[in-house]
């Protein structure tokens, strides 16, 4: 059963890890230290120095981070149309380790940021980038990613120009004296292989570092830089809606009165000492842009609760209260970079800082001071050489490993396709549910129909039947009817007048007419809506054996809806699949490509030239050692050859050089047979074949 100190709270694996803190709480009186020495100081100096020369940027690493904004820049023109990529952070104002990470701020005006953010991300999972992690809730909302080849690390930001204002302020203080900038990597460095300077794991941000460290050469004495936004004339800029104070001195070097003539090493130890003997926080905020830590009540930015110490003992709080190690930014002063920690990497600070000043106080080196405390949060070995692992292996092994990925990408292969034909079929069978089902609210529809149109069809028929009696056709009575008409208002000639009895029939027999037609033209309309019921009717029963016949009897495989999260689920398991396919693509074509460049460099054409080249001055001398008309004589003659002489007699000339000797040697004999008979005599000049 562990036990709890009754002083601090804390349970015994936690004095274990903050030994040097807990010893200081359940103290009486403060901590013994002994000025440290000058040789210490100098010491300090002089390892931090050689630190700082071996954080110059390789042009491999710059060209690197410059490949990966370039490219970057490239995806995000087409993506996010009139968008802007801008570099900003330490790695622009120079306060930044070689190995840092790259910060980028995304303009764009459109979608929301977080919106944005999460298709970068998505963008980047696709093209295999590591440790991509989108932190949506923070105050400026960011993606962060490994670049899967160099491991260079990689913040994006939308939106986020106050940064590079802030970039600015900073290359301004860097600019200011020659110290500030191993002081401040030194501190970084510290911090980062110490395991306190990682927002994400609940400690300062390497910003926050930056403002801390500022503030401590501000507040020597005397100042080693003085305070930049100091002046008369303000510089007011509204970014997105806020108003914010971007004033900056012209040359802040005129502000200083006094010349501060420490060492980088003294000022660390007055860095390390202040703040592990004199915790500032208890009652100060940390404000490079007022030049000196302010009162928290001037700034209105009391501790909130839970405090530091009793939110390490309440293991169900995961953070402390507002303005527990209050930082303020230099541009927005509303804005606290405490807001990130926990309560055991505040915690941790604490202890480190506490572990620094011992370490220094006891002599210790830099070594000692900087020894990394997780070695998987530490990046210190960027990979710019993407066949560093394959240059020392065998060609053999290399198509070994080849042969393996490739097997383990076929089998991978395998298994998406018959995922993906899993999913297919679950798609397929959803859409025939969802039509079946369509269809089947279709026939429900259209039979619905049909009993109360039969009903309608029935009483149409009743009424029609019933008006139907002696039915005189309609067109016949409009006839009639106008043939009265015409005779009932014809002109009427005086000679055939008729009589008053013959028009009274006439016009009985107009009205009569009249009657007739308003009863058939009813009975025609009653018949015409008969027709058309009947022809609902009929069109209706059509569709429903239509839709009968279109739809298949798959009810009995379940609801549409089992199928689509099928398809879903499948699609979740496919994902990572499609992303470890294209990591093995990858990792098959750089070890392709190795081994074509492996292969060109040992040719048996580039061999030939290269031991050609080194060996020239040796085949000459073995040649030159062999007496080559010996060796031709003996062949000449039939006579035994030696490899050695063999190879001299190909190089130079061959069996040809031999016979070419020989007739030379006849030819020569022929001339100086020639030259003994030097008498005078007549040539063949002119000579027929008459004459001989």
């Amino acid at each position: 059963m562990s036990k709890t100190c009754e002083i601090t709270g804390f349970t015994n694996s936690q004095q274990e890890r903050w030994a040097l803190t807990h010893g200081q709480l359940t103290s009486n009186s403060k901590s013994q230290t002994s000025e440290i020495s000058s040789t210490v100081s100098e010491k300090l100096s002089k390892e931090v120095l050689q630190f700082i020369s071996s954080q110059e940027v390789s042009k491999s690493i710059t060209a690197r981070k410059e490949g990966i904004i370039k490219d970057l820049k490239k995806r995000f023109d087409i993506k996010f149309r009139g968008s802007k990529l801008t570099t900003f952070g330490s790695s622009k104002s120079g306060l930044g380790l070689r190995n840092g990470d790259v910060d980028l701020c995304l303009e764009f005006t459109g979608e929301k940021p977080k919106k944005v953010l999460n298709k970068i991300a998505r963008m980047l999972r696709d093209d295999g980038m590591e440790d991509v992690t989108l932190i949506a809730h923070a105050k400026v909302p960011i993606v962060k990613f490994v670049d899967q080849r160099s491991k260079i690390p990689i913040d994006i930001s939308i939106n986020n120009s106050l940064a590079i204002y802030n970039t600015k302020l900073l290359k301004a203080y860097s600019d200011c004296d020659s110290r500030v900038r191993p002081f401040v990597l030194a501190i970084k460095h510290w911090a980062l292989h110490r395991g306190i300077c990682n927002a994400a794991y609940g400690t300062f941000s390497s910003y926050a570092w930056t403002l801390i460290a500022l503030q401590s050469l501000q507040t020597t004495k005397p100042p080693v830089v003085a305070n930049i936004q100091q002046g008369s004339k303000r510089n007011l800029k509204v970014i997105e809606g806020t108003e914010y104070d971007l004033t900056m001195h012209d040359n802040p070097r005129t502000l200083l009165e006094e010349n501060n003539s420490q060492s980088v090493g003294e000022l660390l130890i007055n860095f390390f000492e202040s703040f592990s003997q004199n915790w500032p926080w208890d009652e100060k905020v940390i404000s490079i842009r007022s030049g000196d830590m302010i009162a928290r009540n001037k700034k209105k930015w009391k501790q909130q609760k839970p405090h530091i110490l009793d939110a390490v003992i309440d293991e169900n709080n995961l953070r402390l209260g507002k303005h527990s190690l209050p930082i303020e930014d230099p541009f927005d002063t509303l804005h606290d970079l405490s807001r990130v920690l926990r309560p055991e990497g505040a915690m941790d600070i604490r202890e480190e800082f506490l572990r620094a000043f011992k370490i220094l106080n006891e002599g210790g080196n830099w070594n000692k001071l900087t020894k990394t405390k997780f070695p998987e949060l530490v990046n210190d070995s960027p990979n710019t050489d993407l066949f560093e692992d394959l240059r020392m292996m065998e060609s053999q092994d290399v198509k070994d490993k080849l042969g393996e990925l490739q097997s383990e990408l076929s089998v991978l292969e395998s298994e998406l396709e018959i995922r993906n034909n899993e999913r297919k079929n679950a798609i397929d069978m959803s859409k025939a549910l969802r039509k079946n089902a369509e269809l089947q609210k279709e026939e429900n529809k259209i039979a619905n129909t049909l009993k109360p149109r039969r009903e309608k069809i029935e009483q149409v028929k009743k009424q029609r039947d019933s008006v139907n009696n002696n039915y005189i056709p309609v067109y016949w009575i409009e006839n009639e009817m106008s043939k009265v008409f015409e005779r009932l208002t014809e002109q009427v000639d005086l000679m055939r007048v008729p009589s008053l009895q013959k028009e009274k029939e006439l016009f009985s027999w107009f009205f009569e007419l009249q009657s007739m037609y308003e009863h058939s033209k009813k009975t025609r309309e009653l018949h015409n809506e008969f027709k058309k019921l009947l022809r609902e009717q009929k069109n209706a029963l059509s569709e429903l054996e239509n839709v009968k016949d279109s739809g298949n009897d798959i009810s009995v495989f379940g609801d549409f809806a089992n199928f689509d999260e099928l398809a879903h689920k499948l699609l979740l398991e496919m994902n990572p699949m499609h992303n470890e396919k294209r990591k093995l693509k990858r990792e098959i074509g750089r070890l392709e490509a190795w081994l074509r460049i492996s292969s060109r460099k040992n040719s048996p054409k580039e061999r030939f030239n290269n031991k050609k080249r080194s060996g020239r001055r040796n085949y000459t001398k073995k040649r030159n050692d062999i007496n080559m008309a010996e060796v031709k004589s003996r062949a000449a003659s039939g006579g035994a050859l030696s490899l050695s002489d063999l190879d001299a007699l190909l190089n130079s000339g061959g069996i040809s050089s031999i016979t070419n000797q020989q007739s030379n040697g006849s030819n020569r004999d022929k001339k100086k047979s020639k030259k003994k008979n030097i008498s005078p005599h007549r040539g063949n000049r002119g000579r027929s074949r008459k004459n001989i």
